[in-house]
């Protein structure tokens, strides 16, 4: 599967007074750290359009061993500096690991339409695989995976949530993403891209 079979999928609230710190931190040092662990493939950092204190972390994994990884917990549980400095500020804080149930495309765009769902519901996965549309990711919760106790987590000051079920699509403008939200997914929020690394970035 293009992409890897897993995602790690954050959706977090920073305030505006912060985004400097939260975007160099992220982009500097966060997402080379985390895409240099085992089974890691990329990191991705988008920004909401409607909604701009809203961010989407999102990065792919070969599977979900990749998020369970001795490596992983090893930097979860010594946070850097700059990371003590800036975990306190995430503010309702959705954080799970995902199974890609379905996917259509590959790569990143240059624009994210999300949807958090439950379970039971039904998610405009084909209507959104058209012209303008990257990839889609329809994304299953996992939610005993990567979800241990760590110096991370101590330093959010309030619990993760986590979600049952999302649809993730990636497009080639916001223009597009807006314009599919508005047919098919209302109530989905649409995010900008930022920033994302590859492993063979850090080559």
């Amino acid at each position: 599967m293009s992409g890897g079979q897993a995602v790690l999928a954050i959706w977090v609230d920073i305030d505006p007074a912060d985004d400097a710190l939260f975007e160099h931190w992220h982009s500097r040092e966060h997402a080379q750290e985390r895409v240099g662990c085992p089974g890691w493939l990329r990191g991705s950092r988008f920004k909401g359009v409607e909604n701009p204190d809203r961010y989407l972390l999102f990065y792919d994994a070969e599977t979900a061993a990749a998020f369970e990884s001795d490596e992983y917990y090893a930097r979860l549980g010594s946070p850097s500096e700059m990371s003590r400095a800036i975990f306190p500020k995430f503010r309702d804080t959705w954080r799970t690991v995902c199974a890609v149930e379905q996917r259509w495309g590959d790569g990143i765009g240059a624009a994210a339409l999300t949807l958090r769902m439950k379970a039971e519901n039904t998610a405009p996965f084909e209507a959104l695989a058209a012209l303008e549309t990257a990839r889609v990711d329809l994304l299953t919760g996992q939610i005993n995976i990567g979800q241990a106790q760590t110096a991370e987590k101590d330093l959010r000051t309030a619990p993760d949530r986590q979600i049952e079920r999302a649809l993730v699509a990636f497009f080639w403008s916001v223009e597009a993403a807006l314009a599919a939200r508005a047919r098919h997914a209302p109530e989905g929020e649409v995010f900008v891209l930022r920033h994302t690394v590859s492993k063979g970035d850090l080559a």
